[in-house]
């Protein structure tokens, strides 16, 4: 049997880098390299001095959510406090900001956060009644560009920033420096950067260059953040070590359920409380929205795992009125199981109107702007799309896609699977090998191996849904940990795994986190 040794993973761990100028903070490209940027700091700065009301506009997802906050914290730190923001509301606003929006919070310049590069309307308003506008926002351009004294936006062809796929919140945190540089200020934005690591993670970015940099230096100042809303969040997920993975699946889920749920602005206020009493009472009303948001969320996904279009290659899903602020996560779910891009819509009269999830190294937006001709709207990046169709289009426009040739990324996802592990490395030297290429995630997949005919010691159910298991390897015991298990196994079963490797929280030992277990023939 050939294993992979720690050298070798070390090796194919740091190919994964090869091109990758950007290793610290003070290597970031200068905020000016971001078209327009200068532009719109000195637009604000003006109207700073002038004290004028500033109004910034996000959006009701994480990364819109905590890109408002980035500005608003920003505003604080230098003590300016005639600004506002909105975070539209799902269901009554719709995305984006809008006309309707800008003549209801009058101001004198509007800023968008994670949003905008759609507001066509909204920037011929502006334009008419002399009101600056800029625009920040990350997500794909389509044939022209709305009307904005500024637009800072790294997928317009002539901007020089070095990474296209940056998120909102990216953006808002270089527009806060510009902003800095232009008034001259002596102060460190670095502290921002808790909410640009929770952003980049959730908003699905490849954790490569910039991303990883930025991601890497938020969990540093997200771990040892003083900050009562951080401190509750890191309580609530209960692990000494926090990684990349724990903003993911814990707290990620958790910001973005007041905007599936209910309003966004909940998150932002949870994220901007200044006072551990405020923080705690918003956090459990968050809490509350999280335990139904996956509910919801399940109820749907049976719905949807039971009336799927299956093509070669996408999975389309639809129902009457499904709840529309769950229709991602039941996206992403679909095209997990059949490893294929899914759109989940939601049908009301005779408009269907949903998101749609990447899978692998697929350019969704890519593909889908293939087929705009079908949609009456549709917006996002690579991994993540919002669409609405008309019912009388779905079928066409699905045999129109169930077979096309999907684009694919330039940067091709590395290989997950590294492969046999003897399980005698498993160790502290092997997990100090891991950890020197976090964060995992997108475009860094977390490494996986292989271990053959492992014998189980013991097996202990946790909650009738997972499984802590121990097998005897050299003389000592190792801990492994299967969560959401369809099978149970038993003491002296004879499995084959495959697994990642982490710190355990507790005791800081190596611990499996079983992917796959498969029983060995007798």
């Amino acid at each position: 049997m050939n294993f992979i040794s720690k050298q070798e993973i070390e090796n194919a761990l740091s190919r994964r880098f090869r091109d990758d100028r950007f290793t610290s903070l003070q290597q970031l490209p200068h905020p000016y390299e971001l078209k327009d940027a200068k532009k719109a700091a000195a637009l604000i700065t003006k109207a700073i001095k002038k004290n004028q009301k500033i109004l910034v506009v996000g959006d009701y997802d994480v990364d819109g959510i905590t890109s408002c906050v980035i500005m608003a914290r920003f505003f604080r730190l230098i003590g300016y406090q005639n600004f506002a923001y909105i975070i539209p509301n799902r269901f009554n606003d719709g995305y984006g900001i809008s006309k309707t929006i800008v003549e209801k919070n009058p101001a004198e310049l509007v800023i968008t956060v994670d949003n905008g590069i759609s507001a066509f309307e909204t920037g011929e308003y502006c334009k008419k009644h002399h009101i600056p506008f800029i625009i920040t926002d990350h997500h794909t351009i389509k044939d022209k560009l709305p009307t904005a004294d500024a637009i800072i936006n790294p997928q317009q062809t002539d901007c020089p920033f070095p990474q296209k796929e940056v998120c909102g919140a990216t953006l808002a945190w270089y527009l806060c420096n510009a902003i800095k540089l232009e008034m001259g200020l002596e102060i460190s934005l670095s502290g921002l950067l808790d909410l640009v690591c929770i952003a980049t993670i959730a908003d699905m970015m490849p954790l490569l260059k910039i991303n990883k940099i930025l991601v890497k230096a938020g969990l540093k100042k997200f771990i040892t953040s003083p900050l009562a809303p951080n401190q509750i969040l890191k309580n609530f997920v209960k692990t000494k070590t926090l990684t990349a993975q724990d903003i993911a699946y814990s707290i990620a889920p958790l910001i973005n359920s007041s905007g599936r749920m209910g309003d966004g602005n909940l998150a932002a206020r949870f994220l901007l409380a200044n006072d551990e009493k405020t923080a705690q009472s918003l956090f459990l009303e968050l809490k509350a929205l999280n335990e139904a948001r996956k509910q919801t969320a399940q109820n749907i996904l049976e719905l949807a795992q039971n009336t799927p279009l299956v093509g070669k290659n996408c999975v389309i899903a639809y129902g009457k009125d499904w709840h529309e602020g769950v229709l991602g996560i039941v996206a992403a779910n679909l095209a997990n199981t059949h490893h294929k891009p899914a759109i989940v819509l939601s049908q009301k009269d005779n408009t269907l109107k949903g998101s749609a999830r990447s899978y692998g190294d697929i350019n969704l937006i890519g593909a889908l702007q293939a087929h705009s001709g079908y949609f009456t709207q549709f917006g996002g990046h690579a991994k993540a799309v919002g669409l609405q169709i008309e019912h009388k289009n779905l079928e066409s426009f699905f045999e129109a896609f169930r077979d096309f040739e999907m684009p694919r990324l330039k940067e091709k996802e590395p290989d997950e699977d590294l492969g046999i592990l003897d399980p005698c490395d498993i160790d502290d030297e092997l997990l100090s090998i891991l950890e020197r290429f976090e964060p995992y995630g997108q475009g860094n997949p977390q490494p996986s191996f292989l271990c053959e005919n492992l014998t189980i010691t013991s097996a202990k159910n946790l909650k009738s849904r997972h499984q802590q298991l121990e097998f005897h390897i050299a003389s000592r015991k190792q801990k492994a940990m299967a969560f959401f298990c369809e099978t149970f196994y038993q003491a002296n079963d004879a499995v084959n795994i495959r697994f990642n490797l982490q710190r355990d929280g507790f005791s800081n030992a190596p611990l499996m986190i079983l992917k796959t277990i498969i029983k060995c023939p007798l």
